[in-house]
């Protein structure tokens, strides 16, 4: 059994929230209902989009992604536009790129530890379930 939220209007835009029993989803369709996106809760986007619905301050950012999102879906751009657009999103990626801050040597060292510990139990346990099949 799901359950669906009423959502909110972004522009000519719905967004609504269904809680399902597997998995939650997001939904953007058109108020006009010819079009639709959707995510799960196991995909990043679905955390974003959340995000910035609740943020009234946001909304307008909101709006504007999905009406990218609807325009780009709806058309078949041509050889220029895509390259431009790859061009672009590469761009965003340095940038993006730029702002994160890198992973210290000693942070680095802490983590690849953690992951051989991790590992490590895991392959503990396996063992042990082995065993237990043996006796």
């Amino acid at each position: 059994m799901s359950k669906k939220t009423n959502g909110i209007q972004v522009g000519n835009f719905i967004v609504t929230r269904d809680n399902g029993s597997e998995h939650d989803w997001i939904s953007i369709k058109a108020v006009s209902g010819f079009w639709s996106m959707r995510f799960r809760d196991d995909n990043g986007m679905f955390s974003r989009i959340r995000e910035l619905a609740n943020n009234k301050e946001l909304r307008e950012y909101l709006e504007t992604w999905i009406k990218v999102c609807f325009l780009i879906s709806n058309a078949t751009p041509d050889v220029k536009f895509m390259e431009e657009f790859f061009k672009s999103y590469s761009d965003l990626t340095e940038r993006l790129r730029g702002l994160q801050k890198p992973v210290s040597l000693e942070d680095d060292a802490k983590i690849l530890e953690e992951e051989r510990n991790m590992n490590s139990i895991k392959e503990s346990i396996k063992e042990e379930h082995k065993n237990e099949g043996t006796d």
